[in-house]
């Protein structure tokens, strides 16, 4: 058994329908799947019987902006504008590079987002621009396989059906 380091798990943003390598000046990126639980408590129950309905991931980046890198200036270009329109709605594909057997056929899985910026650039003199931003996860995401020489993703056959929310405890 060996230990999956950070390196190993990689994340390509759909920068103008074309799937770039996202990394440069990255120095903090931070999911929290914000999970969503229902709560019951019937009036013949000391407690409260529960269950997962479903999740609010995202996606915290902390990075210095890099000039000449695609993901940077994308995200850079959605900071100086504040752009809500379609510019801040792309996908993620993030990649386990220790999984397959070749380049070919790497398990990874694409996600819709939403990119909010928090600080657009900025910071002490004489240092890189610091830029934080959210991601927020839109939609299900989609298991399958990225091609790492030609930056494809494919999706599974067969997509997983959501586990149903488990029924309270009676």
């Amino acid at each position: 058994m060996a230990t999956i380091l950070r390196h190993q798990r990689l994340a390509f943003l759909n920068v103008n329908s074309k799937y770039e390598l996202f990394g440069n000046g990255v120095t903090d990126w931070t999911v929290a799947g914000n999970a969503k639980t229902a709560e019951k408590q019937y009036v013949h129950q000391q407690n409260a019987s529960g269950g997962l309905s479903g999740y609010a991931p995202t996606l915290s980046l902390t990075a210095e902006a890099f000039s000449d890198d695609p993901v940077m200036e994308y995200i850079m270009d959605i900071a100086r504008t504040w752009d809500i329109g379609p510019k801040a709605h792309t996908d993620i594909i993030v990649v386990d590079t220790w999984t397959g057997t070749n380049e070919t056929d790497r398990k990874a899985v694409k996600q819709g987002v939403v990119i909010s910026i928090d600080n657009p650039g900025s910071g002490p003199s004489g240092e890189a621009l610091a830029v934080t931003a959210t991601f927020t996860y839109d939609g299900d995401a989609v298991q399958g396989t990225f091609d790492m020489k030609t930056k494809t993703f494919t999706a599974s056959a067969a997509q997983p059906a959501q586990a149903p929310m488990s029924a309270p405890i009676k």
